[in-house]
């Protein structure tokens, strides 16, 4: 045997749970969602700098909701990652996962407005799967 004392071996690194992160990320929208308007949405508003918050106490998960899984390419997701770190201080918008809320609901009121006189479209019949 040599004198080469045996390397220390690094700590495992903690399991991933996208289910924890996502509460954790609907935590902070519910915060956010207390405060006023970000400047992007307000009519006539100057830009003001976007004050540090200190992390909200854990709530309980918003009633209603549901879990979806989203695989993207790889490209899509550092072209999302890019412009959420560039506009963040205009648009108030602080996560990914709140970023993908807001683009879901702004193509949906668009396409609503396009294809159903800006009504919300009816759920599809029973035992359709899309």
């Amino acid at each position: 045997m040599s004198g080469i004392p045996e390397p220390t071996r690094p700590t495992p690194r903690r399991a991933r749970n996208t289910f924890a992160q996502a509460k954790e990320s609907l935590a902070a929208d519910d915060a956010i969602s207390a405060t006023p308007a970000p400047v992007a949405q307000q009519a006539g508003a100057t830009p003001a700098p976007v004050a540090q918050q200190a992390a909200p106490a854990p709530k309980k998960r918003k009633v209603a909701t549901t879990d979806i899984l989203l695989s993207v390419s790889e490209e899509l997701k550092e072209r999302m990652v890019a412009t959420l770190e560039h506009t963040r201080p205009r648009t108030g918008i602080t996560s990914q996962q709140q970023f993908i809320r807001i683009a879901i609901e702004q193509l949906c009121k668009r396409l609503e407005s396009d294809f159903n006189n800006g009504e919300a479209f009816p759920p599809p019949a029973q035992g359709v799967n899309l």
